[in-house]
């Protein structure tokens, strides 16, 4: 196998394969667990803001819903992903760059989303309130936001110190994980090998990330929310809205 060498920050290279490594997302399902919180709590919105959106998987099915849906991220090439796949779906979806605790709109929505363990990329506590203060500023009176995290116990236990990987014929990921117990935050190596068209040489690109991701507690966030002017805290399960266990893998909270 002949490899070709390339190292990337964040986000950048592994935007374009992101779809393909994650081909076993139901984003309908995730999407439909989202409505159920809405309905749980009476919520009825029109407008809605889907933080760190990535490739649009979430905006673009809540877009073909009925939403009036604004996507940011602050990676420029999830972006151009997302802005294509909206394109090839006939949706007309605004997406902008921005880091999400810098936040800047120009009307405030009546929900705001942010999956996918979005808020796990933010490692420190004085930079989440500041993104929390930036949600209460853009959200409606009698609005709503949605996300989920990954748990504690995921980052620390399940991924913890392993190293993992995903292959099929034509991309491969292998990733070397590190928690760090005192700062309770996840460094993740990422290694990708991408299948060019070359059959003659089996020539692939190779790719290289570094992810971090901090564990947050319920009680952390809980706390941060409430801090920033939000109440009525509540978590669910992945699948259901029952409270979430200790050992459940990711969590989804709702605040207003």
């Amino acid at each position: 196998m002949n490899v070709c060498l390339r190292e990337n920050s964040m986000f950048q290279d592994f935007a374009y394969l992101y779809d393909r490594l994650m081909s076993n997302v139901n984003y309908n399902k995730w999407a439909n667990h989202i409505e159920a919180i809405f309905h749980k709590h009476g919520k009825k919105p029109k407008t809605m803001l889907d933080l760190a959106c990535g490739t649009g998987g979430v905006t673009s099915i809540m877009a073909s819903r009925g939403y009036q849906v604004i996507g940011v991220d602050i990676s420029e090439d999830m972006l151009f992903v997302a802005k294509e796949k909206a394109r090839k779906l006939g949706l007309h979806i605004p997406y902008i760059c921005q880091d999400m605790s810098e936040l800047t709109l120009h009307r405030p929505v009546d929900a705001i989303l942010c999956m996918n363990e979005g808020f796990n990329y933010i490692l420190n506590e004085k930079k989440l309130k500041q993104t929390f203060l930036r949600l209460r500023h853009y959200l409606n009176p009698d609005g709503i936001i949605v996300f989920d995290i990954a748990s504690q116990f995921k980052l620390s236990s399940v991924l913890g110190n392993n190293t993992m990987a995903v292959n099929d014929e034509d991309v491969s990921m292998i990733w070397f994980n590190n928690f760090d117990e005192e700062k309770q935050i996840l460094e993740l190596r990422l290694t990708f090998f991408e299948r060019l068209e070359d059959e003659e040489n089996s020539l692939y690109q190779r790719y290289d990330e570094t992810h971090f991701q901090r564990a947050w507690t319920i009680e952390e966030l809980t706390a941060l929310l409430i801090e920033s002017g939000f109440s009525h805290v509540n978590t669910y399960g992945a699948d259901s809205l029952e409270t979430p266990s200790r050992r459940s893998h990711r969590i989804y909270f709702s605040a207003m």
